[in-house]
């Protein structure tokens, strides 16, 4: 039996709905990028070194990545909206812990438990998906993508100001709050699923391993969302260092504002969802590729003109974000019934490169500067072109 039976797929979704879907979306998402702009934050308050402090966007990462492998799969099993709600509730007690730690380990084991549990929204999108027809699919997919965005956007700046007008600690327990309160929206807005009696934990492991070994597109196309948001997390986190310091300066509040800037991707996400619904895939691609390695050059002169890294930032947000929406409805096409476990493998595959964009900041901002992080970035879009390139080939012919 069907976990999807009880949907009625030709019953358009509201545009309220959708909104508070996209609102979800982008407060569980976006609650992972918090201690961005506060790494210098964290450094003062709990007197420790701020490359120990920049490591809370490492374990972020890793740990979301791990929570997408381990959970996500388990919405194929589990009634998806029971699940997204003890998920959302999940992560928001362990934010409010964050808002608590007095120490670095407290901070680092908290943050670990709320990234952990923070997936919900990748069992939400592939969900929303299957509640309207394949021709709207691609349209809700990038309205939800939206709202992840400018969650994660303006959570930045949400970090940023709060911690400014008053204290990091502020940030996770207000956040912590939110998350909650949207769960128990979602527990009387989402429709109910049927549970899948057809499938046990064992077999959903299992169909993971099939999946990544029968599905070859499946992990071209997670390997192009690994560099593609290795990009962006060095992009994030070399931010931070790169205008808390000289010549520029900037507070955690300027930090987030920055951020904003990617705003950009919000409209990209709507342009790639509306050409992908013309069978315009490939051209989606190629202008992609084509602004992210252009947007490289501009990113390079950061420590000489603010402007023209501004331009950089704004050109790569549109571009890393038009490859992300046709990169998951490509990947959706493959099952409809294994949508979660089809997301989990692509966004484990995807959140695995910010743990290597992430690192790779630090590490090379540390010991090299800011030269090396931009040569890492544009050797990062460099792989992202040519597997574009293999990847199409692989499916023309076949």
């Amino acid at each position: 039996m069907s976990n999807l039976s009880n949907i009625n797929r030709n019953v358009p979704l509201s545009k309220s709905f959708i909104f508070i879907m996209a609102v979800t979306c982008g407060m569980c998402a976006g609650s992972n990028f918090y201690n961005q702009p506060l790494v210098y934050a964290f450094s003062e308050s709990l007197d420790v070194r701020p490359d120990q402090a920049a490591l809370t966007i490492v374990i972020s990462q890793l740990s979301y990545a791990i929570g997408l492998f381990l959970l996500v799969p388990l919405g194929d099993l589990f009634e998806k909206r029971q699940f997204i709600c003890l998920l959302m509730c999940a992560t928001g007690i362990a934010q409010l812990a964050i808002a608590v730690s007095g120490n670095l380990y407290t901070l680092y084991l908290f943050t670990a438990v709320a990234t952990f549990f923070s997936i919900a929204a990748q069992v939400l999108i592939p969900f929303s998906s299957t509640m309207v027809s394949e021709k709207q699919s691609a349209q809700v997919v990038g309205m939800l993508m939206s709202g992840l965005l400018m969650g994660i956007l303006f959570a930045r700046t949400f970090a940023g100001l709060i911690s400014t007008l008053w204290s990091w600690h502020y940030v996770y327990a207000i956040s912590g709050g939110l998350v909650i309160g949207l769960a128990s929206i979602m527990w009387f807005k989402l429709p109910v699923s049927t549970v899948n009696t057809q499938l046990n934990i064992k077999e959903i492991y299992t169909s993971l391993f099939r999946l990544m070994r029968n599905e070859p597109h499946l992990i071209r196309r997670g390997w192009i969302g690994c560099f593609t948001f290795a990009m962006v997390t060095l992009l994030f986190t070399s931010m931070t260092f790169i205008l808390a310091n000289a010549p520029y300066h900037f507070n955690e509040f300027q930090i987030g504002l920055f951020g904003i800037v990617g705003i950009a991707g919000v409209f990209s996400t709507r342009w790639a969802g509306f050409q992908i619904s013309q069978n315009n895939e490939q051209k989606v691609a190629t202008v992609s590729i084509s602004i992210i390695i252009g947007s490289w050059l501009l990113i390079y002169f950061a420590q000489i003109s603010l402007y023209i890294y501004l331009c950089g930032v704004i050109f790569a947000y549109f571009a890393l974000s038009a490859l992300h929406v046709l990169n998951q409805n490509l990947v959706y096409r493959i099952s409809l019934a294994a949508r979660s476990r089809i997301n989990s493998i692509y966004m484990t595959m995807y959140f695995t490169g910010g743990v290597i964009g992430s690192m790779s900041s630090v590490y090379a901002w540390k010991h090299w500067g800011w030269t090396a992080c931009v040569i890492i970035g544009f050797c990062f879009a460099a792989i992202v072109a040519l597997l574009n390139i293999y990847d199409h080939r692989q499916m023309k012919n076949s």
